[in-house]
């Protein structure tokens, strides 16, 4: 019994090195230095998040400030804490949506969207970097109503303000994090 968990912890492991960025392979909430208020804040707000996501709660939750200050940290700090999830930066999901409109593509524009709305859990990073807004505004408003609809909890990041990210992702998907998001602001010096 005490090796199968074990095993099981070993497989969550390999699992979230799978999904996150090698530089947070080692990486926790646990390791995460809040060295100011805001910084606190962002990692109550992110055990926060865990807790409900385990509690099958409808949550969602935006980090938002400059960068360096330990955003990605506490996002894949989350998904190693939840157990399971999926972190992607907002171009590989458009570039993901880009080629499935090959005639080649193995799967349809359709599909992703599914996929990504019935992912346990979502990192979307680097929201409002990629040189194409339309196309980034539209993949967001398309996945975001997904995991809405299925109520799924997604974790948002953006170097932007708070009044930009609104802006910038459009009323249609602000619409839809209304109900269950919490945005957190960070700022402070490099991480």
């Amino acid at each position: 019994r005490c090796m199968e968990r074990e095993q099981a912890a070993a497989d969550r492991l390999e699992s979230y090195k799978r999904t996150a960025p090698e530089r947070y392979h080692a990486e926790s909430l646990d390791t995460y230095k809040a060295t100011n208020e805001m910084q606190k804040h962002a990692l109550n707000a992110a055990r926060g998040f865990v807790h409900a996501a385990k509690c099958r709660e409808f949550k969602s939750l935006v980090l938002i400030g400059s960068a360096g200050v330990g955003k990605t940290h506490l996002a894949c700090a989350v998904i190693r804490e939840y157990d399971g999830g999926k972190y992607r930066t907002a171009s590989d999901i458009i570039e993901e949506l880009r080629r499935a409109k090959s005639f080649t593509a193995n799967e349809t524009e359709g599909e992703i969207v599914s996929y990504y709305g019935r992912v346990p859990l979502l990192v979307i990073d680097e929201i409002g970097r990629g040189i194409n807004a339309v196309d980034e505004k539209y993949m967001l408003y398309q996945v975001l109503n997904a995991r809405y609809n299925s109520r799924r909890p997604t974790l948002l990041i953006s170097n932007h303000s708070k009044a930009d990210f609104l802006q910038y992702i459009g009323v249609a998907a602000a619409d839809r994090l209304v109900e269950s998001a919490e945005i957190v602001e960070l700022k402070g010096d490099s991480y």
